[in-house]
């Protein structure tokens, strides 16, 4: 990430989020589920919306919608303790390791494309652990690395859209390479988020619900402690 005019502002109107809200068979595929730790602290937080608009969606509202979700750390046989709040989901977690968080929504009738589509939510928070625990997952290549690999199933995802933000809620768009590779840059102080998705056409059944196709939404987010300083925009 730099500061060259390849860097863009993304911004989307609220218009185009509800209507994103409705399409892909009724399920939210604009939204993304993202997770926020300060540190190592002990308490995390998810979120549904869209981080570089600051929409967190609220109980009552489209939050509800994440029904199902599951947070872990590196063992993900032992799932976190979930608080509901107003416009997010407490974690407490253990340990200093890697958050990480999935939410399957119900398939869905995919009048585009026929059958039924689900969406998966794939979201984790710091990039200390180098082996991928989700199905989709941004795995970085060393400890606290800018260069990532997207995999699924724990294979390589190449030729892929990766979105960056940045502090300033500026966003680049990259892609992988043949190896499922990409590399960032992180200049400034604050919290970064990568989002990814990825469409998948294994035929499947969750819950008992069958399914033609599932659209994997991925993110990343993590604190840089050291870089340049900036401010809100007023």
């Amino acid at each position: 990430m730099n500061t060259t005019p390849a860097l863009k502002l993304k911004r989307i109107s609220s218009a185009i989020v509800l209507a994103a809200l409705t399409s892909w068979g009724g399920q939210a595929c604009a939204h993304m589920v993202w997770v926020e730790r300060d540190g190592t602290a002990p308490i995390a937080r998810a979120y549904f919306g869209e981080w570089a608009e600051d929409v967190r969606e609220k109980a009552g509202g489209y939050l509800d919608m994440i029904k199902g979700l599951q947070a872990f750390g590196t063992d993900l046989g032992k799932a976190y303790v979930l608080t509901r709040k107003n416009d997010h989901l407490e974690i407490a977690t253990s340990g200093s390791g890697d958050v990480r968080l999935v939410e399957a929504l119900l398939p869905k009738e995919d009048k585009a494309k026929g059958g039924k589509s689900r969406t998966v939510f794939h979201a984790k928070a710091g990039r200390t652990e180098t082996v991928g625990k989700l199905d989709f997952e941004i795995v970085p290549t060393a400890p606290n690395a800018n260069t990532f690999v997207l995999t699924l199933r724990g294979q390589p995802v190449p030729k892929t859209e990766v979105t960056v933000f940045g502090p300033p809620k500026w966003s680049k768009v990259l892609h992988t390479d043949a190896e499922g590779r990409f590399s960032i840059t992180t200049p400034w102080k604050g919290r970064y988020v990568i989002e990814t998705a990825h469409q998948d056409t294994t035929a499947g059944e969750a819950a008992g619900a069958a399914y033609d196709r599932s659209r994997h939404v991925g993110t990343l987010s993590f604190e840089v402690t050291e870089g340049l300083p900036w401010a809100p925009a007023n």
